[in-house]
């Protein structure tokens, strides 16, 4: 959901940008004085069922990573606040909504296999698929984010509470939220489109199905379809056990410079990130290899605080 509030951010700032110079005028003290202290900003979020739509997402390295078909949909009543503090940090928070639903790739009502969630593809142009679709319905619990101000020297006692690292990054981020996943599934190992309508045709034309535009139709659709791992029913939830969040901490810092600054691994440059605490269960409802089912599985008592992770150019 960030880049939805970057956007939605950006779109205030233009608008107020473009108003204020269309009639600007003086304020005297009197007016300047009561302006200070005033509350800041709520952006208010709402996405149907019909939901937002992005085609495609392709990171590029040598060859790409596609993402392929990414809805975004049923968000009611979600807001943000932008507030600004008097140390100069920057706090944004947003309301709890509950059964957002996010899927990428292909769709229960898809049958043709045309969009992978994950594909790789060479420089060639040749595609092959990693996952094949991906849907979650989640409940994302109150979410608050503070960006400190490290100049200021008001913020002291909270730099001081940093990692040591963090505390000469140029800046960090503090958040926590809550999230429950009450419902993901996910095709894994899979064919394109093409990839299947070749193995199709090169099934029919040696004689392993029958020599007939449908029966070739309706196997390159099985074969688009039917990933080799297929994860379903999946669930995250919080140590409360179902219909509580998983809490969410984490210290996010950023560092100048290259990956390799000052000769040590934690002071080169890059992006930061630290997990206070991440604590839940997982439950997989059922997990298929080749169509066949093997069972479920529950994982218990996650807890995964106080890891870092540190993420740079290579």
């Amino acid at each position: 959901m960030k880049f939805l509030k970057k956007a939605s951010l950006a779109a205030a700032i233009a608008a107020a940008s473009i108003s204020a110079q269309a009639g600007m005028v003086a304020l005297d003290d009197e007016t300047m004085a009561a302006t200070t202290g005033q509350a800041g900003v709520t952006i208010e979020i709402n996405i149907g069922s019909a939901g937002i739509t992005v085609g495609e997402i392709e990171y590029i390295d040598e060859g790409s990573v596609l993402m392929q078909n990414l809805k975004v949909s049923n968000v009611t009543n979600l807001k943000q606040t932008i507030d600004v503090d008097a140390n100069g940090n920057l706090l944004l928070g947003v309301t709890g909504v509950n059964g957002v639903q996010v899927a990428l790739g292909d769709t229960a009502a898809d049958t043709s296999g045309q969009f992978s969630a994950v594909a790789l593809k060479s420089t060639a142009g040749e595609v092959t698929e990693l996952v094949n679709n991906l849907d979650m319905t989640f409940n994302l619990g109150e979410t608050n984010t503070k960006v400190l101000n490290m100049a200021a020297a008001g913020n002291a006692t909270a730099i001081a509470a940093l990692p040591t690292s963090a505390q000469t990054g140029s800046v960090a981020i503090l958040a926590n939220t809550t999230i429950e996943i009450t419902d993901m599934n996910v095709g894994a190992f899979g064919y394109t489109k093409a990839q299947a309508e070749n193995l199709a045709a090169a099934a029919r034309a040696g004689g392993t199905i029958a020599d007939d535009d449908a029966v070739e139709a309706g196997y390159a659709s099985q074969l688009a379809n039917g990933s080799a791992v297929q994860i379903t029913g999946l669930k995250f939830y919080g140590t409360g056990g179902v219909g509580t969040g998983a809490t969410i901490e984490q210290t996010i810092w950023a560092k100048g410079g290259s990956a390799g600054q000052n000769g040590t691994a934690d002071q080169g440059g890059g992006v930061y990130i630290q997990l206070g605490q991440i604590a839940g269960t997982l439950e997989v409802g059922g997990i298929a290899m080749g169509g066949e089912s093997i069972g479920s599985l529950k994982i218990s008592d996650i807890n995964l605080a106080g890891m870092t992770q540190r993420i740079y150019g290579h």
